[in-house]
């Protein structure tokens, strides 16, 4: 199943005027059980205190929008892709800057948790 993410194509100042540009990016949603092995290796100290499921479930609940919550989410929905790209890459991808964006991507983080965690109470 593909997802879309509004991804920044530009940031920047030209001509003394902010330039604020985004995208969408479709990314491959894979929950299998090679988001365990993906979260393993891609964040192992959380991976000791749970698993991949367990920390989904929990963030998946906060309603913040603080970039601490975004930023845990963002580690969750990471696990989910099947990527090369460092969690750094991927996280530059968005910024948490501004505010109607950060509304955007935590609508669609919203409906990525959805997915993945009504499919996970399927399985139970």
């Amino acid at each position: 199943m593909k997802v879309s993410l509004p991804i920044v194509t530009k940031n920047e100042i030209t001509n003394g005027m902010h330039v604020f540009e985004t995208t969408e990016r479709e990314f491959e949603l894979d929950n299998s059980l090679a988001c365990q092995i993906r979260w393993e290796a891609r964040f192992p100290e959380l991976a000791k205190a749970e698993t991949f499921v367990d920390y989904a479930v929990r963030v998946g609940k906060e309603e913040s929008k603080s970039a601490a919550v975004v930023l845990a989410k963002m580690k969750a929905v990471y696990c989910l892709f099947d990527t090369p790209m460092s969690f750094v890459h991927f996280v530059k991808l968005f910024d948490f800057t501004r505010t109607g964006y950060v509304e955007e991507l935590c609508a669609r983080l919203k409906e990525i948790f959805e997915i993945l965690l009504g499919s996970s109470s399927e399985k139970n």
